[in-house]
């Protein structure tokens, strides 16, 4: 009966152990997940800037060019 209950008591702590580690790693990624978060919320303002950096290309490029075409289908 004795040998059981060592077995039992060293079952115990060693469950102990996995929770411990299993707590640290639940841990760790809540950590990990923040880190994350807060990358792609910087990936995401620097997609902003370049998308109106982009717009802010175009429009003029555009109006250049149909002002361009109007110009030469007037003077004709």
């Amino acid at each position: 009966m004795a040998k059981i209950e060592g077995a039992f008591v060293q079952i115990d702590a060693r469950l102990a152990r996995v929770e411990a580690e299993l707590s640290e790693i639940r841990a760790e990624l809540r950590s990990f997940e923040g880190d994350i978060r807060a990358e792609i919320r910087g990936l995401h303002e620097e997609i902003r800037a370049l998308y109106r950096l982009v717009i802010g290309v175009l429009i003029p490029m555009w109006v250049t060019i149909i002002g361009a075409i109007l110009a030469v289908t007037l003077v004709r």
